[in-house]
């Protein structure tokens, strides 16, 4: 047996480069991971390790409740082959880092040939395996077999399997708690990697928006659109439109139209206001007319710049619109786009959703 509590990230080495070392001196045929949150990050990294060690299954049982474990990582994790559960159910956050590889998975006693066995601080994430400064404890040939054994047989049986429908509706809760969360919050929780810097509110020159499969919501998930005020239309009311995923955000959360096209929503001045709205299925372009009682319209006009935001409360049922002028507000909504991969850019303006 060795063992060694070690730091990582400081100033030795890191956790991928521990965690990496000791996958290819076990080489176990199979590994299982109960982790407090997983992002998306966190998971190629993991996955390319066990696949350059030849794993041949591997299990994964992570926490949802918290809303922090990325919904790419999880449909990644099932597309890949893992064995999926997640845990919602606790009164508390399921918040272990139990990694064991062994010769087999045991029903009855959880694992069979245990022969690593690695358990600290770090979650299934980029800042656990490169930036954190973390603390755990590892052992090969493990002396304490059936304990840690055990104790992945208990986490393992806590988790109720992921299936298709239960991730969609997970895609729907994870998109409900990071509606307001700081964007340096979900930097910290690991949920996104990093924040692209900005000029003037704007992605410097030369960063593109994200590819479809690194967006943390889409937009079947999303509840919340925005769009850019540089630019719009119409003579008396504000014509503004939304382009791509934030008009499918719109055209879902506002349902079938009415046959005039109206749709009443409650403004930043707590009235609520009849609006216009039509999608346009040949470019994807959803334009919203905004009446000129609208808080801030006139301004809007004249200054060209902002945001329009607009908002689903699920629960009410209410549509909520507010134009949002540069600031902290602006930026913190902008930036958590950003933050989430959740955005995009015309040749005059951002949008987003979320």
């Amino acid at each position: 047996m060795t063992s060694s509590i070690a730091m990582t990230g400081l100033a030795g080495p890191t956790y991928k480069a521990l965690f990496r070392k000791q996958i290819r001196k076990a080489k176990p045929p199979v590994f299982g991971m109960a982790v407090a949150y997983v992002s998306a990050s966190g998971f190629n990294l993991v996955k390319s390790i066990l696949d350059e060690g030849e794993v041949g299954e591997v299990r994964l049982v992570t926490d949802t409740k918290d809303g922090v474990t990325h919904p790419k990582a999880l449909q990644s994790a099932m597309d890949s082959g893992w064995k999926v559960r997640v845990v919602d159910s606790l009164s508390g956050t399921f918040h272990p880092k139990l990694y064991v590889g062994a010769a087999a998975f045991d029903n009855a006693a959880g694992l069979s040939g245990l022969s690593l066995a690695i358990v600290g601080s770090p979650n299934l994430s980029r800042g656990g395996f490169l930036t954190n400064g973390e603390c755990c404890f590892w052992s090969s040939a493990p002396h304490s077999r059936e304990s840690a054994a055990r104790a992945w047989l208990e986490c393992w049986n806590i988790g109720t399997p992921l299936t298709k429908t239960k991730l969609q509706d997970y895609e729907k809760y994870f998109a409900l708690r990071n509606r307001n969360r700081l964007p340096a919050d979900l930097v910290a929780l690991g949920i996104a990697d990093s924040i692209p810097k900005t000029e003037n509110g704007k992605p410097k020159k030369g960063v593109s928006p994200p590819k479809t499969e690194d967006k943390a919501v889409s937009e079947t998930a999303a509840s919340v659109a925005w769009a850019g005020l540089q630019s719009f239309t119409g003579e008396y009311n504000l014509q503004l439109e939304f382009p791509k995923e934030a008009g499918l955000v719109l055209r879902r959360v506002f349902g079938k139209p009415s046959k005039d096209g109206s749709v009443d929503i409650i403004c930043a001045d707590h009235q609520q206001r009849k609006f216009k709205y039509k999608y346009y299925d040949h470019n994807g372009m959803f334009r919203l007319n905004i009446p000129n009682s609208a808080p801030l319209v006139d301004w809007a006009r004249a200054n060209k710049t902002g945001i329009a935001y607009v908002e689903h409360d699920e629960e009410s049922g209410d549509l909520y619109f507010e134009i949002v002028p540069p600031g902290q507000p602006m930026m913190e909504i902008v930036d958590r786009s950003l933050a989430l991969g959740t955005w995009g850019r015309t040749t005059t303006r951002l949008y987003g959703w979320y």
